[in-house]
């Protein structure tokens, strides 16, 4: 599975969130996969950080750098869980918006018809 481009971006580039902008002017299956896909990975990673909340911090090496280097390395397990194919919350997320998507334009076409349709009765 190749992973976009942009995901890997994600958190030390906050200009991601345009460049997925960009995509979907020009390829919006492919936008809605990339923030799907950014969407799963931003959860994996405050699954992470919930996780590593529950274990006690009091040790001799428990310092600021610490913190800070486990919460990067939370952040790079989550991005690894991603690659990989993640947890299918992406793939799932892809159809139902897909599915919302069609059923937004199938509302929009019978209100564009039935507003044609009410100025031919005039």
């Amino acid at each position: 599975m190749s992973v976009d481009p942009m995901l890997p971006g994600l958190v030390a580039d906050p200009g991601s969130l345009g460049a997925i902008r960009r995509q979907a002017l020009g390829d919006e299956p492919g936008a809605l996969r990339a923030a799907a896909e950014q969407f799963e990975q931003l959860f994996m990673d405050m699954v992470m950080k919930s996780m590593r909340s529950t274990v006690s911090g009091e040790s001799l090496f428990d310092n600021e750098g610490s913190r800070l280097f486990t919460g990067l390395l939370d952040q790079e397990f989550a991005r690894g869980i991603a690659e990989q194919g993640g947890l299918g919350l992406a793939d799932l997320l892809v159809v139902q918006l897909s599915q919302l998507r069609g059923a937004a334009g199938q509302d929009r076409q019978r209100a564009a018809d039935t507003s044609g349709k009410a100025g031919e009765s005039r």
